[in-house]
């Protein structure tokens, strides 16, 4: 069984004193870094051209961006022609110091995967990875902050971060936050701590964070995973089709409105919006979208459902219904009594799309198997599964 990253002493320190808070270097985190990236894993997924493109393949060379067309070259896929990374342009570009940043890397290996589940059970946040491969004293990016959190954990080489005093407060993903490189050194203020990253290593940023980062060494690899979390302006882009439903908010305002009266619109118009953010329906929307925001990767193991034998579909048209005592099969129509004996197991079955034969034998260890089995054959010949 795989061990999750974070241990049980970890997640109590980081949430009383860093979370949300205060950076944090944690040394030799991952003890099988290599496991999840190392310069033979960036190879291999490198050299799958199809996965690149000009969102997600980028190279900067001393802070600044070089022309997707600069390192690319025409292939042609299904016919058609397309733009994809070139290895001979992209390792010349390497050689003169350029960085590669890969984004959203998080769904490209099972490992990738399993980290960013514990990352989004640990902080209950949407993660993103994002690799950046360095060369020795060349800087991608100069100080600047993020919107989100940052888990950035090291592969290969070494990497000098900058922390600096200040912390922009809760940025997001918008245009008033995006300042020029005079305007972010500015803000950035003073150094205030050097943390040199080696491989296994973490360091966590909160959002805002003002930071910057200098390889050390040739060949760095670091991905930096951002988390984010379900904000108030968030829910007003969840619930914009409801004001769009609204007749009241699709009304026309007078152009020489006075001041009274608009002063009576806008209370009408909070009302209505009042009245809309808390409806009944529309918080249990809310709700089922913040418990839905983090995406959870699940592998394939194809291995082990052709190991567990026989399974069954059972229909969706037949339900469980009572009366009185007494249980029964019913699809809308007619009804077919379930003797006592297979209730427990009737129920089980119903609450499923499908199931193994195996499972089922494994949650009722308490009944005989004989029953269970006959529970199983008579649903079968009532065509209740297939």
């Amino acid at each position: 069984m795989r061990t999750k990253i974070f241990s049980e002493t970890f997640i109590k320190e980081f949430f009383s004193k860093n979370f949300g808070k205060n950076y944090l270097h944690k040394k030799k985190i991952l003890q099988n870094s290599e496991e999840i990236m190392c310069l033979d894993i960036l190879n291999k997924m490198l050299s799958i051209r199809s996965n690149w493109n000009n969102k997600n393949f980028k190279m900067i060379l001393d802070r600044q961006p070089i022309s997707y067309s600069n390192y690319s070259s025409v292939v042609l896929e299904h016919s058609s022609e397309v733009l994809r990374p070139d290895v001979d342009k992209v390792q010349n570009w390497i050689l003169k110091g350029s960085s590669i940043i890969l984004n959203e890397i998080e769904k490209l290996t099972n490992n990738l995967q399993d980290t960013v589940n514990d990352l989004q059970e640990l902080t209950n946040g949407k993660c993103q990875g994002n690799l950046y491969f360095s060369m020795q004293s060349r800087q991608a990016f100069g100080p600047h902050c993020d919107d989100h959190d940052v888990f950035a954990f090291h592969f290969e080489g070494e990497k000098i971060w900058n922390i600096y005093e200040n912390i922009e407060k809760n940025p997001i993903n918008h245009p008033m936050f995006k300042y020029s490189a005079e305007e972010r050194e500015k803000k950035a203020g003073k150094i205030i701590d050097q943390v040199t990253l080696q491989p296994g290593d973490l360091l966590y940023l909160p959002r805002g964070q003002y930071h910057d980062a200098l390889a050390s060494k040739n060949g760095a690899i670091h991905i930096a995973f951002g988390l984010t979390y379900f904000k108030p302006i968030d829910l007003l882009s969840l619930l914009w089709e409801k004001f769009i439903v609204n007749e009241y908010m699709r009304q026309d305002i007078e152009k020489n409105i006075t001041n009274e009266n608009l002063k009576n619109n806008l209370k009408k118009m909070s009302l209505e919006i009042s009245s809309i953010i808390n409806d009944e329906q529309n918080i249990n929307l809310a709700s089922q979208c913040i418990k839905n925001w983090p995406y959870n990767f699940k592998n394939y193991s194809l291995e082990e459902i052709m190991s567990k034998g026989k399974s069954y579909t059972v229909l969706n048209s037949i339900k469980i219904e009572k009366n009185g005592n007494d249980i029964f099969l019913s699809n809308g129509k007619d009804k077919v009594l379930i003797p006592n004996k297979y209730v427990e197991i009737s129920k089980f079955i119903l609450d499923h799309e499908l199931f193994f034969e195996e499972d089922i034998l494994n949650n009722f260890k308490h009944l005989p198997k004989e029953l269970i089995l006959e529970c199983i054959t008579n649903l079968h010949k009532m065509k209740v599964i297939t």
